[in-house]
């Protein structure tokens, strides 16, 4: 039997947003991706899909970032999985409140190739896991 392949959680309101993390993702690591329009479809999906990491955008109508960090930190089955977080805004409150919830990283918008890439290998590596195709 083969091991499972990890699973990453991108959790954005903006679709491009989505798909540009998913093709840097894709082009630099063998993960499984799966997607997420909202905080609370980012819950239903951990719960379901049981992600090896979350990136997770702040700022999202309805249930942001924080409200899902803060849900996350209260749930058994979901306040272990690994964050990072992902914004547009550099607003230095948020980004205590967000460190405060135990985010491994945070990644500025618009999204940096590099900076991704090398927050994604370092939690990686800092987790064990052996998913990293290449090093880039």
């Amino acid at each position: 039997m083969g091991q499972r392949k990890s699973k990453i959680l991108v959790v954005d309101d903006d679709y491009s947003s989505r798909r540009l993390i998913e093709k840097i993702l894709r082009s630099n690591f063998n993960f499984q991706i799966v997607q997420a329009e909202d905080g609370s479809e980012a819950l239903r999906t951990m719960l379901k899909e049981q992600p090896d990491l979350v990136i997770l955008d702040m700022l999202m109508p309805f249930m942001n970032g924080v409200q899902v960090l803060k849900t996350m930190k209260k749930s058994n089955e979901l306040n272990q999985i690994p964050v990072i977080a992902c914004t547009g805004v550099g607003d230095d409150k948020i980004v205590k409140q967000v460190i405060n919830y135990g985010v491994l990283g945070y990644i500025m918008k618009p999204i940096k190739q590099k900076a991704l890439v090398e927050k994604v290998a370092e939690i990686v590596k800092s987790t064990g896991a052996k998913q990293v195709k290449n090093g880039k």
